[in-house]
């Protein structure tokens, strides 16, 4: 018996260990070792792999809409960029429309890395979720992207995509 099954056994129907909020920081933190288990090769964080797919798959844009689109504050993405800019991964040139502005682009040198981040980063996501079904495994996300989505206005670096 795992311990969270103990737990309800003896009727602690509010035990932290089966909160949400716990739940959801012990898989964080599982899946974070996980990644940079993974992605040990490529010396990417789950941050800078994510602004790296976001920037190729969008294009260049400035860094405050790359923000809303990685859903991080403006404090993260300026370290983050920051540590991919030293590497060549990106580039950040002022805005012909508001010099305070930056716009970030990815590399040559970043696309490159990206392709070979990605095969490693779907085996760490497989990694993650390989003690779930696949039936579970759709459930899993669907539910994870309505929590998401649902509480998106309560969190301190909102989502939203790119205007096209």
């Amino acid at each position: 018996m795992n311990d969270r099954a103990a737990t309800t056994e003896r009727g602690e129907e509010d035990n932290f260990l089966d909160m949400p909020g716990h739940l959801l920081r012990r898989c964080h933190q599982i899946g974070v070792a996980v990644f940079l288990d993974e992605c040990s090769a490529v010396d990417l964080t789950p941050l800078q792999f994510g602004l790296l797919a976001a920037l190729d798959r969008f294009g260049a844009m400035d860094q405050a809409s790359l923000g809303r689109v990685a859903a991080l504050d403006r404090t993260t993405i300026v370290v983050v960029l920051g540590k991919l800019a030293q590497r060549d991964l990106v580039t950040r040139t002022p805005s012909r429309k508001d010099r305070r502005s930056k716009i970030v682009a990815i590399t040559g040198a970043g696309r490159d890395l990206l392709a070979r981040a990605l095969p490693l980063a779907r085996q760490a996501q497989e990694r993650m979720v390989e003690p779930l079904s696949s039936s579970e495994r759709t459930q899993l996300i669907g539910l994870l992207a309505k929590m998401a989505d649902g509480n998106n206005r309560l969190s301190r670096a909102p989502h939203s995509l790119p205007r096209v």
